[in-house]
């Protein structure tokens, strides 16, 4: 059987990008991909893997000695066929194969798309440093769904018997629109999940996504946190297909614009409803979304649905659309934007390396679990990700020896409510740390900067440490290598917070 050249592959990447244009719906990129290759029949991961060809250059752990210190979760959609011969097996904490099509009437599969047979799940399972799970996906008939206890547990024993025939890790639960009167089904339902795939595969992980912004308010952390073992946001689609202003899919901070949802902002949210800290996890997106614009001024209203362009279709340029002369940068919110005029005037938002690793430094400064990937293989022959991720999510990471630090509101907008972070500053080699504030503005009394001359706040302050108000902190340096800070916000009032550099 003649293999489908990668151009080939390309060309039907590009097909889907413009089919998904013609959802009115708001759906997930989830659900718009597994919608779209569906539609074109032989749905299932081994007519990839027999019919495309990994793209070359493969990328090898360039560092021996960092290891994994992060979860890096990746989704493997079963179209992307063979790029799994290129993914770097020692960086990848978890390799979860998407999907098992949930039959909300019985909870039997409508399809598993080929995970009994894949040389992906294959490949990962031999890789011997990767759990592999089964990502779940339900994206309606959630009220057949969760008013039947037996399809609920017929998903459980299938779910079950499909980790253990393919000597796998566990699942991920990818239920979206979930309507707030099922909250409470929702949650009992990954309660059952959890306690009987744990006790039926001991060490097994069990996982549920969460949405960028949670408009229903269906995540109960207080009953699922103690069992669940990673929740992971999905960090996209914050301006998706449907947006009437054309703006970045994953903003890490504030966009220049009246919406205000962003990474930084949906860690604060999860974190606040008492998600832990250690098991909420970053998904970040390997696409970037372009829309047809009324003007070449950026941020400008969109004149259509927006498409989206995965991360190899960037790098390879092969519109020549994405080109340096076209290309501009957000600095609010870290994102990468390429303007033109193709049949009209088109604005592409898209997270390139720098802005990658920015947000990948964030998980870092939060303290949260790790990070996730939406999809793998779509970077498939740009191995710069992967050294992202290998100088970020290890134990080798570490922060430059000068740079800027400034709020989780970003450095030129508002901090937020009820913020709580600590997070250390210790550049390699470092006997000494210099900074300077160039911007101070917290609520004073209620709103608090704390700075330790140390690795932990055990050190002790800074002299005028914690910090509050509207003056600026003087310029001081650190008796040691690391220095420390504590963030805290109360309930009510933000104000601009603060931006400073270091050096040593």
């Amino acid at each position: 059987m003649q293999k489908i050249k990668p151009l080939l592959f390309l060309v039907l990447i590009i097909n889907f990008q413009f089919i998904i244009s013609n959802l009115k719906a708001q759906t997930s990129i989830h659900q718009q991909q597994l919608n779209y290759y569906n539609s074109l029949g032989n749905a299932d991961a081994t007519y990839y893997e027999q019919h495309t060809t990994a793209a070359k250059p493969s990328h090898t752990t360039n560092k021996g000695l960092c290891a994994l210190n992060k979860v890096v979760y990746g989704w493997h959609p079963y179209w992307v066929g063979n790029a799994y011969q290129n993914y770097d097996w020692d960086l990848l904490s978890h390799f979860s194969f998407f999907s098992y099509e949930v039959d909300a009437a019985t909870g039997n599969a409508n399809s598993t798309h080929g995970w009994a047979t894949s040389a992906a799940v294959d490949a990962a399972l031999a890789s011997g440093n990767t759990k592999v799970t089964l990502t779940v996906t339900l994206f309606s008939g959630h009220a057949t769904f969760f008013n039947s206890s037996t399809a609920q547990q017929t998903l459980i024993t299938n779910l079950i018997n499909l980790i253990q025939s393919r000597g796998a890790h566990g699942v991920n639960i990818d239920i979206e629109g979930l309507p707030s009167a099922y909250k409470t089904a929702f949650t009992n339902f990954m309660i059952n999940l959890a306690n009987q795939m744990h006790a039926a595969i001991p060490n097994s992980d069990v996982s549920t996504v969460l949405y960028a912004v949670d408009w229903n308010n269906v995540f109960d952390f207080t009953n699922m946190a103690s069992v669940v073992d990673h929740f992971i946001i999905m960090g996209y689609d914050y301006y998706w297909t449907g947006s009437t202003t054309a703006g970045p899919n994953d903003p890490l901070y504030h966009y220049s614009t009246t919406y205000n949802f962003n990474l930084s902002k949906s860690i604060t949210y999860y974190l606040n409803k008492g998600c832990p800290k250690n098991k909420l996890i970053l998904g970040l997106p390997y696409y970037g979304r372009e829309w047809p614009t009324a003007s070449a001024t950026v941020p400008s209203s969109a004149t259509g649905n927006g498409v989206s362009r995965i991360y190899n279709t960037i790098r390879t340029n092969a519109s020549g659309n994405y080109s340096a002369t076209n290309y501009q940068y957000d600095t609010d919110s870290y994102s990468d934007i390429y303007v033109f005029n193709n049949g009209g005037q088109k604005q592409c938002f898209i997270s390139l390396e720098n802005s990658i690793r920015k947000r990948m430094e964030h998980i870092n400064t939060t303290g949260i679990g790790g990070m996730g990937i939406w999809a793998l293989g779509y970077d498939d022959g740009f191995p710069e990700l992967w050294d992202a991720i290998d100088d970020n999510m290890t134990t080798c990471f570490s922060y430059p020896c000068s740079g800027t630090i400034h709020d989780f509101g970003g450095p030129t907008k508002n901090y937020y409510d009820n913020e709580n972070y600590t997070w250390t500053i210790a550049p390699q080699n470092a006997t000494a740390i210099t900074v300077n504030f160039t911007v101070f503005d917290v609520e004073a009394g209620f709103d608090f900067l704390y700075i330790y001359d140390g690795a932990t706040t055990a050190a002790p302050q800074i002299s005028g440490s914690p910090f509050s108000g509207t003056s600026l902190p003087p310029t001081f340096t650190s008796s040691t290598g690391a220095l420390t800070f504590r963030f805290t916000s109360d309930g009510a009032t933000v104000r601009p917070g603060f931006v400073a550099n270091y050096s040593c």
